[in-house]
């Protein structure tokens, strides 16, 4: 109630500011005061309303993207001298449709409890094949589908493996099996599965369980990350398959962090390359 208050009053601000630009019938906006006032409106944006209603969960990402962008341009044509056109272009942008995008959605959307609403802070800069998984992941989660949202979050830390394996190459992949395999004792002892990639494609057919024994096969994770990777993998497992075990937020907040830290976050499985890979599903 009290954003929503806030909002409208944010709203009464712009048009203020919008009138009084058209009422000045300047060439360009030089008058200090109504550069200081579109300065004012649109840090607020910046630095507290978009914040706040990201925190919510009720409005998507990319349309709190689409407004900050416009508040953005507005920030930069504060200084003098810029021509009123500029401002009123801007201003018709955001107010044509701020009640509906923004307004309204927050009298009709219930409020995202907190923890799921940290979902959607967690994941900046990452490759776009990985930001569309992990973008439908976090809407599944605001949208009370957590089952959806484990297995889409478990989809893009196997592309992000997927992809550093290629990177390092199919044959250090096959070489690592095959050395493991042939162990007869330690903590290898019981995986006996060779294999002959040649492509990503071949990738996508590894079961992801022996995939994530060969990654620590490759030093790229330790055995403690295995476990905790392992038990990402079974919760995907335990979504995607009927069942009784429940996924709760909290189990939710628990999967996201580990593959956070584990997987997106690791300097071992850092991508140089952006081009994105297919993702395997199965189990």
């Amino acid at each position: 109630m009290v954003m929503r208050q806030h909002l409208n009053q944010f709203l009464a601000e712009l048009k203020s500011l919008r009138n009084g630009i058209k009422s000045d019938r300047a060439k360009t906006v030089n008058k200090i005061a109504t550069r200081k006032k579109a300065e004012g409106l649109a840090t607020s944006w910046l630095s507290t309303h978009s914040s706040q209603l990201l925190s919510a969960g009720q409005i998507s990402t990319d349309m709190l993207d689409k407004y900050s962008d416009l508040f953005r341009q507005l920030l930069k044509i504060t200084g003098p001298s810029n021509l009123s056109a500029s401002y009123l272009k801007l201003l018709n942008a955001i107010i044509k449709s701020f009640r509906e995008d923004i307004i309204l959605v927050l009298h009709e959307q219930p409020p995202t409890s907190a923890s799921l609403a940290l979902l959607t802070t967690l994941f900046k800069g990452l490759p776009s094949d990985e930001d569309t998984y992990l973008k439908e992941a976090t809407g599944c989660a605001l949208k009370g589908f957590l089952r959806a949202s484990v297995v889409l979050g478990w989809c893009a830390a196997i592309s992000r493996i997927h992809a550093k394996i290629e990177e390092i190459g199919f044959a250090t992949f096959n070489v690592t099996s095959a050395q493991m395999a042939s162990q007869q004792k330690g903590r290898f002892k019981r995986f006996n599965k060779v294999f002959n990639l040649s492509s990503i494609g071949d990738l996508n057919e590894v079961f992801d369980n022996d995939t994530l024994w060969v990654l620590e096969g490759m030093q790229i994770i330790d055995s403690n990350q295995h476990t905790r990777l392992h038990s990402c993998f079974e919760m995907r497992c335990q979504s995607a398959h009927p069942g009784e075990a429940p996924i709760t937020e909290f189990n939710l907040l628990s999967f996201f962090s580990d593959l956070k830290e584990i997987v997106f976050d690791n300097p071992k499985l850092s991508r140089t390359s952006k081009a994105p890979t297919t993702a395997s599903t199965g189990p």
